[in-house]
């Protein structure tokens, strides 16, 4: 199990229908994406992590660590948006001479950077939501209940499997290495990732086979079968959720944001 999932599985929402979840965690995102007001941003942020953090109960550096991945990818991805370059300092709020052009950040730049930044954490925040109160059954729960095909939610189910069986065999390798001094130095840590990496695949292969043979030699015909637990909706948490959003929506309209 992943680090990530022990909080996953505890957490203190797992008993409503993850559908609320789902539906809750879509419409928030999407009036995210929809308006350009900072305030909005800033407060669907608020809203998802103080539902992680004092509803789910999950502790708050893992939210903080969490949080601070895709803060770091996002200030690099919003700088190429604020700085600009023109022949003429005219209109930057400040600027760095490069031969014959200026390189700076003007009051518009500055803005569509700061909307850009706050639209993606607010968007981020309603996926770590999702993501942190529901446990891959139920969202493959959740979406056969849209319908989904079975093939993508076998798809799904089994490269999940996966995932844990690879970093498994690699923690197993480096583990092994590390205790005959395979990363002691750098021309030998170089070495030691290498064979690491030769024989990874190669190990995960013979494990996923292994697998496959199991789910044959257990009747399967194509389809997983789960059995998950009947879930209840909650008109309580239902009408929470739709309040929230529609005052989101209230926010966006009074800021004087075309939806």
């Amino acid at each position: 199990m992943f680090y990530i999932d022990q909080f996953v599985y505890t957490n203190k929402m797992r008993n409503s229908h993850p559908g609320e979840r789902l539906a809750f965690a879509l419409a928030t995102m999407f009036i995210s994406v929809t308006v350009n007001q900072p305030v909005v941003h800033l407060t669907v942020v608020a809203i998802m992590v103080g539902f992680l953090a004092f509803r789910a109960k999950i502790p708050g550096y893992v939210i903080l660590k969490l949080f601070s991945v895709p803060v770091t990818s996002l200030l690099v991805g919003v700088m190429t948006i604020a700085v600009q370059i023109n022949r003429f300092e005219t209109g930057m709020l400040f600027s760095m001479n490069v031969g014959s052009y200026y390189l700076g950040v003007t009051k518009a730049s500055a803005a569509v950077a700061v909307v850009t930044l706050l639209k993606s954490l607010s968007a981020v925040s309603c996926l770590y939501f999702f993501v942190l109160t529901t446990p891959m059954i139920e969202v493959i729960y959740t979406l056969k209940l849209l319908r989904a095909p079975a093939v993508f939610l076998d798809l799904m189910m089994l490269v999940y499997r996966f995932i844990f069986i690879f970093v498994e065999t690699a923690f197993q390798i480096y583990t092994s290495q590390s205790s005959r001094w395979g990363y002691l130095g750098f021309r030998r840590s170089i070495h030691s990732f290498g064979l690491l990496f030769a024989n990874l695949w190669a190990k995960s292969f013979i494990k996923s086979q292994a697998i496959f043979t199991s789910l044959l030699s257990r009747g399967y015909e194509g389809e997983l079968n789960v059995v998950t637990p009947a879930y209840n909706w909650s008109s309580s948490n239902l009408l929470l959720f739709g309040f929230i959003d529609l005052g989101l929506i209230l926010m966006a309209l009074y800021s004087g944001v075309v939806m």
